[in-house]
């Protein structure tokens, strides 16, 4: 066992209790979350930017919510105008944490893909 791993034990070891599948990487600076209208069901891909769109929670906010990091987002898709209104929180490594979203509900990558039965 090495020095540094005696001092920090738990370095590294740390297991995300994020959902997979709901962010995926757009660059170095940049996060896609995909979303799905309940009112007319279209799928739309919403980039996120790490550098500005996306807020750390510290100091007296820190405690807030479930996340390190979340975003606040309306979003409005091409069909039905149908204002969708979206918080997430994200974790150090930018997985999805917790959600809410209202008109609408956050779906995974495979999902987005899937294509639609007429």
């Amino acid at each position: 066992m090495g020095f540094l791993s005696r001092l920090f034990p738990f370095w590294g070891k740390a297991q995300s209790k994020g959902k997979s599948g709901y962010a995926t990487a757009d660059g170095p600076h940049g996060l896609n979350i995909y979303v799905q209208c309940d009112k007319c069901g279209e799928k739309i891909a919403v980039r996120l930017r790490k550098t500005s769109e996306i807020q750390r929670r510290e100091g007296p906010d820190a405690d807030l919510g479930p996340g390190q990091f979340f975003v606040q987002k309306t979003i409005v898709g091409s069909k039905c105008y149908q204002r969708i209104e979206a918080t997430v929180d994200f974790d150090g490594r930018y997985n999805v944490v917790a959600d809410t979203v209202k008109h609408g509900r956050l779906i995974t990558l495979k999902e987005f893909n899937e294509e639609d039965e007429p």
